[in-house]
């Protein structure tokens, strides 16, 4: 799926983390959907940016891999509904990027 995929709706806002509270700023030239600073989500989408899912868990980061075109992306599990979601890891956002240290804690895949 890709930005240009009709199932992408590219929504590239600042919030506060519901978790650590911190406040994300925008990403630099992608969309951000997780905290930079404990990296964890929530689960507010059915395809990426559409904000319909009945859900509304919080999206805790569980592992992480390297796929070859996008680069290291983070596995995150719903603490609500269980479903599993994958999401791309800024780590060369000069925003804000994401904190590799933090990365590093969670299992590789």
């Amino acid at each position: 799926m890709t930005l240009n995929s009709p199932k992408f709706t590219k929504i590239n806002e600042s919030f506060t983390c519901a978790v650590c509270h911190f406040q994300v700023p925008k990403a630099q030239t992608t969309c951000r959907d997780h905290c930079p600073k404990c990296l964890y989500s929530l689960h507010v989408d059915n395809y990426p940016g559409d904000r319909e899912s009945i859900c509304q868990g919080v999206l805790k980061p569980v592992s992480y891999s390297q796929n070859k075109k996008k680069g290291i992306m983070i596995h995150y599990v719903c603490e609500k509904c269980h479903q599993t979601k994958v999401n791309k890891f800024l780590e060369h956002d000069t925003f804000c990027p994401d904190d590799y240290e933090k990365l590093l804690s969670l299992t590789s895949e």
